[in-house]
């Protein structure tokens, strides 16, 4: 849990900007189908944010958004009429795929 509401709010902002900027801004076919999971604070100056898609190449997928950051911080910066921003930083949330393997296996063990 974040530490201040305000840090929150700015987290809260940030995950739905880059969800909008995702659908409507990009066209790259190896983002097609992403979803931002969560944004964390991963260190002093800068943000992790989670990412997630099905028939995806999660390597690629993080590469292409990686490549695309300054883009995403500078829209960022604009929006939400911020000097300083944290950097972004994107990575896989392999979570999702751990979560949805343990449901498949909870509905193996409830089979007839």
């Amino acid at each position: 849990m974040n530490a201040h509401p305000a840090e929150g709010r700015l987290h809260a902002d940030i995950q739905r900007l880059l969800s909008l900027m995702l659908v409507r801004e990009i066209a790259d076919p190896r983002l097609q189908g992403v979803a931002i999971t969560r944004v964390e604070v991963a260190g002093k100056h800068s943000l992790t944010v989670w990412v997630h898609g099905i028939d995806l190449d999660p390597a690629l997928c993080v590469e292409q958004l990686n490549r695309m950051r300054p883009h995403f911080e500078h829209a960022l910066r604009r929006s939400l009429a911020r000097r300083r921003l944290p950097g972004l930083r994107f990575r896989w949330d392999e979570a999702v795929d751990r979560g949805e393997s343990v449901m498949r296996r909870l509905r193996e063990l409830h089979r007839p």
